[in-house]
């Protein structure tokens, strides 16, 4: 009987402990999946890089690249991350200096690189020791120059010749060795390697129609465009950035497109 009241006292007791337990481990739980459930705060990131290139397979090439994206701390579901890239690079003297006044028929071959159409990025970060890779679907293409100039510099006729070398081939793009190179691998083309020149990131939009990175192209930037208004791959004055369709010619298409973003 002794032995019987003593299970029935450590019953209720063990029963009351448990029970006052119950309240604590629910709000906890609660408490957790509340936790779990909130999202963390968006922190959208921006990137702007431009780069100098040097090497397209084992030959010396000199060109520039330039890069915009942007990525979130969230998943690409939540928040669609985005990057424009777009490359230009020869193996011949530019014939025309910015002060020079051309005269005749000039010829100048280069090649482009864009990529059309984005799969994966990761890697902007403050921390330029994380890697940065972009991976897609690239056109690269070859492009011949005629131009005809009259004795005084007035440019008479234009001639572009284009002949696909790749198009929508899978590649990447990759920024290493703390953000000082980079190389574009695309399949069936030589690699492309060079060296940046400069890479900015921030939590503030960095908008790819602004020249100087602010968050709204401004008069500043159309008058940029207006020096350099009917330049070509070739002309001194020719700067990649401002050709933002890499149609080989900075034009009134990329005068409109800027003017539209103001």
């Amino acid at each position: 009987m002794r032995r019987l009241s003593a299970l029935l006292i450590i019953t209720t007791l063990a029963i009351s402990c448990f029970g006052s337990l119950i309240p604590v481990l629910a709000q906890e739980i609660t408490a957790s999946a509340e936790n779990t459930a909130t999202p963390p705060p968006l922190i959208v990131r921006w990137m702007r890089f431009h780069g100098a290139i040097t090497n397209w397979g084992e030959e010396t090439y000199r060109g520039s690249v330039t890069i915009n994206a942007k990525t979130a701390n969230v998943l690409p579901s939540i928040f669609s991350p985005w990057a424009a890239v777009q490359a230009v690079w020869s193996n011949e003297e530019r014939p025309i200096a910015s002060a020079e006044k051309p005269t005749g028929e000039i010829t100048y071959t280069h090649y482009n690189a864009k990529l059309v159409f984005m799969q994966t990025i990761r890697g902007i970060r403050a921390d330029p020791a994380l890697d940065l890779n972009i991976t897609g679907f690239w056109n690269v293409n070859k492009v011949v120059i005629t131009n005809k100039f009259d004795d005084n510099g007035v440019l008479l006729s234009s001639i572009r010749e284009v002949t696909p070398i790749a198009s929508k081939a899978k590649g990447q793009l990759h920024i290493t060795n703390d953000w000082k190179a980079f190389d574009i691998e695309i399949l069936g083309v030589d690699t492309i390697k060079g060296n940046a020149i400069k890479m900015t990131t921030a939590t503030n939009m960095i908008n790819p129609f602004s020249f100087d990175g602010a968050q709204r192209p401004t008069l500043t930037d159309l008058l940029q465009i207006v020096r350099c208004y009917r330049a070509m791959p070739g002309f001194g004055n020719y700067i990649n950035d401002l050709d933002f369709n890499l149609n080989s010619k900075i034009d009134l298409s990329d005068l409109t497109t800027v003017a539209a973003n103001i």
